[in-house]
């Protein structure tokens, strides 16, 4: 993985790009480029994955010089797809250059070709044009935006402001933040002005000519069909997918290990991984925790059987780094986080790179594509209502009654109450804002919670599309890239395969949801590679101590916040009304301490892009990558 960076237009100059790529240093350590000609001008940081060798060097000038490429990702197939296109003349053995190659033959339709998360600009003189591109789940990022005549793009924004973009706050974005909780939703970000190219798209840019966006992976559209599948068969197939997945994303030239939080989905991934990867020495697994019992996944980890040896590597956050490392989180994240759990999922990472483990496999995009979240399972109430199914309501309803009493969860009747109410809640189905915080402009400006796209003829697939394509899991991408290559250490999701995600949203119901339990198809897939107890464990809600420390050991720092001028001259906030919620929340008030963290996070991210201008904060070099030389 990398850092990219570019302009096209009169003021592209290789000194500019070469500002643009150096301040993304962390993502690309091991090497850097520049290539350039009037009018247009390509900067690289390169991270050393595949073809350690200088041969690897980007940007990338094809064989026969008429395309130049700059590349962030992975092409996971880029074997398989060199096999194929055997007459191209290579030069080295990266999957950069079979891009090159790839577009040489196909064109832009490559990129149906293409299994692998990526982001790159490929420059083609002959059309003098810049092609654009972003993965179709948008795993890496891509940002861009226009200065007079120049169009300058990077992976991380804070290129795009070392390239002369002023770091100015999109009041909008934040508005719908802070009063509907959405972010990370839409092309807009939080500074203005600036766009992320979305998911599955391409971008295409032209001297003296408007750019073009357009989307070359519509998941609707390929999957509104639900398959009649057997359970059988649906295990078979799912099998078959998730593994050639972990298989693709094995290959590296460099040491390469796991997260493993002993839930469901690691645990399915750690023992797929011993499944397919053979005799292939000791498993690096990394875990995040905490000193509070209540929130430690050491135990739940230790349940996950091994074949293979494995080495633990256990990092754990305390209350006494927070601050620290909330300040350095936000200067790599450009936006709002979850918090704690993010700060812990940061702090792991440094203990990957201590170690020498550059490439992590870990386990996202399950949820939100088997219903692993409490608050999917009114949209499958209401499915069944519909489709007059009543005698599978009624069992659904006695299952998770069931499910519920046992596991003191948030019960059905609330559940509902909520659904119909079509307020933002968390995973657990609780209300994570505290609107009464916040001004009447912000308020007023945020407008009415955005509508998406609803592809299909079933709620509870259009919800889990929603989650997928629009509010969780592109916010959850966003973070875990950030704070990945902080520490210049790569993440690969095999579950994000987008032939396993395909698949999973052709499924009916109740491969998804059944007897009272979520992600059934997944846990039955398993079933001879988990035991019992990890298979039917329930998901946990809440997996961070964020709610304990808010109210003991950073409270204190909190309250200096909520009372500081410069949160009162924001104009975001009823600074005496935030501090009022404060209080009542550190004496025991509630149970959800999100909207706390977001008046933290907002005024984290104000103090550094806007009062600092988007500076690195003290301890953290612009240009170098933490936890690496």
């Amino acid at each position: 993985m990398c850092g990219i960076a570019g302009v096209v237009g009169p003021g592209a100059t290789p000194e500019r790009a070469v500002r643009m790529a150096d301040a993304q240093a962390h993502r690309g350590p091991d090497d850097q480029g520049v290539w350039s000609e009037p009018g247009v001008a390509l900067g690289h940081r390169r991270l050393s994955i595949i073809d350690l060798t200088g041969a690897g060097h980007e940007p990338m000038v094809s064989a026969d010089g008429r395309h130049v490429l700059t590349f962030n990702g992975e092409i996971y197939n880029y074997r398989e797809l060199r096999a194929e296109l055997a007459d191209y003349p290579y030069r080295s053995r990266t999957d950069t250059e079979v891009i090159l190659a790839a577009y040489a033959r196909w064109g832009e339709a490559c990129l149906e070709r293409f299994i692998g998360m990526f982001a790159f600009a490929l420059w083609d003189a002959d059309r003098q044009r810049l092609l654009c591109a972003r993965d179709r789940l948008g795993i890496k990022p891509f940002h861009w935006t226009t200065v007079g005549a120049d169009f300058l793009f990077a992976s991380e924004i804070k290129g795009l402001l070392a390239g002369g973009v002023a770091s100015r706050p999109d009041l909008h974005a934040w508005a719908t933040y802070l009063t509907h909780g959405v972010y990370d939703h839409s092309e807009a970000t939080f500074f203005r002005g600036v766009h992320a190219l979305p998911a599955g798209s391409t971008l295409t840019v032209a001297p003296g000519e408007p750019s073009v966006v357009r989307s070359y992976w519509d998941l609707g559209a390929r999957t509104r069909d639900t398959v009649d599948v057997s359970d059988a068969d649906a295990e078979s197939t799912f099998r078959k997918l998730f593994e050639d997945a972990v298989r693709l994303r094995l290959h590296a030239d460099v040491p390469l290990g796991v997260n493993l939080s002993g839930g469901l989905d690691s645990a399915s991934l750690v023992a797929t991984m011993d499944a397919v990867s053979g005799d292939a020495g000791a498993l690096q697994t990394f875990t995040a925790a905490f000193d509070d019992p209540r929130y430690d996944e050491i135990s739940f980890a230790d349940e996950v059987p091994r074949r293979r040896e494995w080495n633990r590597h256990v990092q754990r956050l305390d209350p006494a780094q927070v601050w620290a490392l909330a300040e350095t989180a936000t200067w790599h994240q450009e936006a709002p986080f979850g918090g704690v759990g993010t700060l812990g999922y940061h702090h792991l990472h440094s203990l990957a790179a201590e170690r020498g483990v550059t490439v992590l496999l870990e386990g996202q995009g399950v949820d939100e594509m088997l219903a692993g979240y409490r608050y999917f399972r009114p949209h499958h109430h209401l499915d069944l209502l519909e489709d007059g199914r009543c005698r599978d309501l009624r069992a659904a309803l006695r299952d998770e009654g069931r499910v519920e009493e046992e596991s003191g969860r948030l019960g059905i009747a609330r559940m509902r109450a909520v659904l119909e109410s079509a307020a933002p809640v968390y995973q657990d189905g609780t209300s994570f804002l505290a609107p009464g915080g916040l001004s009447r402009e912000v308020v007023e400006r945020a407008g009415a919670y955005p509508t998406f796209a609803r592809p299909y003829d079933d709620r509870l697939r259009n919800v889990l599309f929603r989650d997928l394509r629009h509010t969780k899991l592109p916010r959850v991408l966003r973070m875990n890239d950030r704070l990945s290559m902080a520490h210049s250490r790569e993440l690969r999701e095999p579950y994000l395969d987008h032939r396993l995600v395909e698949f999973l949203f052709r499924l009916p119901a109740h491969q998804r949801i059944r007897g009272g339990r979520s992600k059934e198809l997944l846990r039955r897939a398993m079933a001879d590679r988990l035991p019992p107890a990890v298979r039917a464990a329930s998901k946990r809600a809440v997996v961070t101590p964020q709610r304990e420390w808010l109210r003991g050991p950073l409270a204190d720092g909190v309250e200096r916040m909520l009372r500081s001028d410069s949160f009162a001259s924001r104009g975001l906030f009823r600074p005496d009304d935030c501090l009022a919620a404060f209080q009542r929340f550190r004496a025991g008030e509630g149970s959800n301490a999100f909207f706390v963290w977001q008046w933290v996070g907002t005024e984290l991210w104000f103090r550094r892009f806007v009062d600092a201008g988007g500076a690195a904060p003290e301890g953290v070099a612009a240009g170098a990558s933490e936890g690496v030389a």
